[in-house]
């Protein structure tokens, strides 16, 4: 089992970190590369049930499900489609106020099919979650 575990501080208003990161269409902002949604959630655009493909599209890419969502405090997903060599991949997005400040914290655990594989997409994913959060905080 691999994880990453990041947490940024921000001047931001927690429900508009919180929509920058709910809106899955907003996404390539934060990792850099092309994000769509591809499905919409049983009762909200972007809430449970909504998918997302990361990359261009399925294989070369991966699709995300959001698992739960609790506005303005969580967003669960997982990887759906594609992702190889990850397997059983899970992350959760929570959304918190400390001394006037929105704190957001991102926690991904995965497995790899891969031996050195996992470690490896633990260091891509920590380096790009990190310059994303610092560029819509």
């Amino acid at each position: 089992m691999h994880s990453v575990r990041i947490t940024q501080s921000s001047g931001r208003p927690l429900a508009e970190l919180f929509e920058a990161l709910a809106d899955h269409n907003r996404l390539s902002a934060v990792f850099g590369i092309p994000v769509r949604r591809v499905r919409d959630g049983a009762e909200s655009t972007n809430g449970v049930g909504s998918a997302r493909v990361l990359g261009l599209f399925v294989p070369l890419g991966m699709e995300e499900t959001v698992t739960a969502l609790v506005p303005n405090k969580s967003i669960d997903y997982r990887i759906s489609r594609g992702g190889f060599p990850i397997r059983n991949h899970k992350g959760r997005i929570e959304f918190a106020e400390r001394d006037g400040r929105s704190l957001v914290t991102w926690t991904i655990r995965f497995d790899s099919a891969l031996p050195l594989a996992g470690t490896v997409v633990q260091r891509v994913l920590s380096t790009a979650i990190k310059r994303g959060l610092r560029r819509i905080a």
